[in-house]
């Protein structure tokens, strides 16, 4: 199998960490980016160790144009080309209604999950049709589908912008070489995720976890299942989604005969 550059954003740690470690694996080199290029050159020391590819950092602000374009130049000029593209650099916060909702957040969600989705695919597809080949995936969450999730309607809004924006991106793209893709993860046990979780009232949190425990997955278990996925894809357009609605509603009938436990290994019960 030749060796491909996947470069990575939002990837010094989560769900991003655990693709770049599942592409190290089967041998394929990969591009660490974050905000913060103390935990990049740390990511990128840890995964050096993994399979035979290399791993490099560049860290990148995905709401920064001039930044996304460093990061595709910096990787061409490393590994000669960047066969995938995955934006997953994005921005989780608030519970708050709207009108109680400070502006700054809102931004922040906007900037992070849209802008910078944004910019990664225009620059990774202008590169992709010169270099003649590559893919290019967005990576989806909580309101993709258009289902309304409660207290997390900015994030929600900025999840459902996206899969718009793919998908009508693919149609464009759709004569061209690049091809155009979304991953839906569903529910998977990331530091941001806790975070968030911890922040539910202490009344709904039995309701809360239980529900945790029905559907979230670690991330070792999403990871590998989409690189493998990303990797063997050829169809443009392609939405590869880990938590279907059938997945779905067996883990939930499951839960009435077999209790399934996922949030005791990070000291929650």
């Amino acid at each position: 199998m030749t060796a491909c550059t996947a470069v990575i954003t939002g990837s010094s740690q989560g769900l991003g960490k655990g693709l770049a470690d599942a592409f190290l694996r089967r041998g394929h080199n990969v591009i660490v980016s974050s905000q913060d290029p103390a935990a990049d050159t740390a990511a990128a020391m840890e995964l050096a160790t993994i399979g035979t590819g290399r791993v490099i950092a560049q860290s990148c602000d995905v709401a920064d144009a001039a930044q996304v374009q460093r990061l595709w130049d910096v990787a061409v000029r490393t590994f000669g080309a960047v066969d995938l593209w995955i934006n997953n650099a994005g921005y989780a916060r608030g519970s708050l209604p709207l009108a109680d909702q400070p502006p700054a957040v809102m931004e922040a969600m906007l900037r992070a999950n849209v802008l910078g989705t944004v910019n990664g695919c225009q620059v990774a597809l202008a590169g992709m049709r010169t270099q003649g080949h590559g893919k290019v995936y967005n990576v989806v969450g909580a309101g993709w589908d258009g289902v309304y999730v409660p207290g997390m309607l900015g994030y929600a809004t900025t999840k459902a912008a996206i899969t718009w924006f793919t998908r009508w991106l693919a149609q464009e793209v759709a004569m061209q070489q690049p091809i155009v893709g979304h991953i839906s993860p569903g529910m998977v046990i990331t530091d941001g995720f806790l975070r968030e979780h911890l922040l539910t009232p202490a009344a709904r949190r039995p309701g809360r976890d239980a529900y945790v425990n029905m559907i979230a997955d670690h991330v070792e278990t999403v990871a590998p299942w989409f690189v493998d996925r990303m990797l063997a894809n050829t169809r443009n357009g392609a939405e590869i989604v880990w938590l279907t609605p059938l997945r779905m509603k067996w883990r939930i009938l499951a839960a009435k005969f077999r209790k399934r436990d996922v949030l005791s290994r990070y000291g929650i019960s």
